[in-house]
């Protein structure tokens, strides 16, 4: 009896073992798991920030857009401010202002413009409307801030009334959100940007000061009632470790460059195409982005659907292939995605692309008059296994 006993809490005793064992590896992983689904890999985590106003009639518009890309390798994280009057060109909506991306089409939008603008991958994003914001600047204990001028502002008809006087002191969450909303006549959207800059900064200074510890399970409750975000909570315990080894002296805050334009009577932030796509290589893309760049991918419709080949090079292009070329395969028969590579250097590239896309990789030994010879390093046919919608 007691040797059935002993082997029956033995086993129950295992069982909890093995789950909490699970459990641990589930959720205290070092690594991030948008990361972890990148087969090229990436020194690099890309973070979309939004702050919008959900006070307004109709669908919210975004106030504050914040592309965030930390480092891994060297700790440093830069800050792209993106001016809400930026004009770009919003899927299936044309040429507007990037904030109008959030009330056409909500998160997945905005995420999709601002992919195909910067042409990045962005791998997760966290937003939060005005009041949410106060909420949690009151919870870590207020920011403090230097304000080197007075800001006031007066709108009856809206119900927005800013005073806050110069000099140093801790702002609470109605005035940090007067502070980062606040637009002079002069500078504009600009001005505010640099303000939001400036804040940000005062604010990792306070998240990283050792007295938030015991301000940690108000702040959580806070978040979770006023931030809608996609990183997933088994990234928890990396996003922890990562914060407490940031420096703030390494961290750069910059604003997309461009200028301000009228544009058939509205007025815009137009971006410097030049300036924005070196700006972009050294703040934003990671090493392995630049590597996949000195291969070129020849991508063929095989499948049949209109638009695919198009729409694959997009995706490629994000993860920074230069795409050689388009075409239509000689059939659409095509069921299984098919990745040719002619040189077996390459071979390992064709497998990681494999294991993205999925498919079959077949390596055609180099010889006069084989596809290579138009100068692609890797062909991929897309089946009916690999339809974008």
């Amino acid at each position: 009896m007691e040797r059935k006993s002993f082997r029956r809490f033995f086993i129950i005793g295992l069982i909890i073992l093995i789950f909490v064992s699970i459990l641990l590896f589930y959720f205290f992983k070092s690594d991030f798991w948008a990361l972890r689904n990148n087969p090229f890999g990436s020194s690099k985590l890309n973070i979309l920030v939004i702050g919008y106003d959900s006070s307004i009639n109709g669908p919210p518009r975004a106030d504050t857009i914040i592309l965030a890309s930390i480092d891994l390798e060297a700790k440093e994280i830069g800050l792209l401010s993106i001016p809400r009057d930026t004009r770009v060109d919003i899927p299936d909506h044309g040429m507007n202002r990037v904030n109008a991306s959030l009330a056409f089409g909500g998160i997945d939008l905005i995420l999709e413009t601002l992919e195909n603008f910067l042409a990045v991958p962005i791998d997760y994003y966290v937003q939060t409307d005005f009041q949410g914001f106060a909420r949690i600047i009151d919870a870590i204990g207020g920011v403090e801030v230097d304000i080197k001028s007075p800001l006031k502002y007066e709108d009856k008809a809206g119900g927005t009334y800013i005073d806050l006087p110069a000099g140093r002191r801790v702002l609470n969450g109605k005035e940090s959100l007067d502070y980062v909303r606040f637009r002079e006549p002069v500078m504009g959207d600009i001005g505010r940007v640099e303000r939001q800059q400036k804040f940000i900064k005062a604010m990792m200074k306070r998240v990283l000061s050792p007295d938030i510890i015991v301000k940690l399970p108000a702040i959580y409750n806070e978040a979770k009632q006023a931030v809608d975000t996609n990183i997933p909570v088994q990234d928890i315990t990396p996003f922890m470790r990562l914060i407490t080894d940031l420096d703030l002296n390494k961290m750069e805050t910059v604003t997309l460059p461009g200028e301000p334009k009228y544009i058939n009577g509205a007025s815009y932030w137009v971006p410097d195409q030049e300036e924005t796509k070196i700006l972009v290589n050294n703040l934003i893309r990671s090493k392995e982005y630049i590597k996949n760049g000195q291969y070129s991918l020849r991508i063929v419709n095989g499948n049949g659907v209109p638009g695919q080949a198009s729409k694959f090079a997009n995706k490629m292009e994000k993860y920074g292939f230069n795409i050689h070329s388009l075409a239509n395969a000689d059939n659409y028969d095509y069921l299984t995605t098919e990745i040719f590579y002619y040189d077996q250097a390459n071979e390992k590239l064709a497998m990681n692309i494999k294991e993205l896309i999925g498919g079959k990789v077949y390596y055609l030994e180099a010889s006069e008059g084989d596809p290579q010879g138009r100068g692609e390093d890797i062909q991929i046919i897309l089946g009916a296994d690999n339809i974008i919608e």
